[in-house]
């Protein structure tokens, strides 16, 4: 037996969707709508530091040369309380982040 023996291919048992009747005295309106974004203040300042802070260079070079000239001529000094109090601070703004 083959598929084609017992499947009627020819189409002639498809019903056809109903068409949809309109009254003649109503004229039927489309409706388009515009998709639309409202960007809060908020947001329009965050924007603009963006834009600001990517202005600022990501490296110092008037601050990296200073302090390699302080290195070489062996009168950079580092306080101990200074590194460990940024050390923690910046722990604990990870931890929060």
């Amino acid at each position: 037996m083959r598929i084609t023996d017992r499947i009627d291919i020819s189409g002639s048992n498809l019903q056809k969707p109903d068409k949809v009747k309109e009254k003649s005295g109503e004229k039927s309106e489309e409706i388009l709508t515009k998709d639309q974004v409202t960007v809060s203040e908020k947001a329009k300042e965050i924007g603009r530091l963006q834009a600001e802070v990517s202005k600022v260079p990501e490296v110092r070079t008037d601050r990296v040369d200073e302090v390699k000239n302080a290195i070489n001529a062996g009168t950079y000094n580092v306080r101990g309380e200074a590194v460990a109090g940024k050390l923690v601070k910046e722990a604990i703004i990870d931890s929060l982040i």
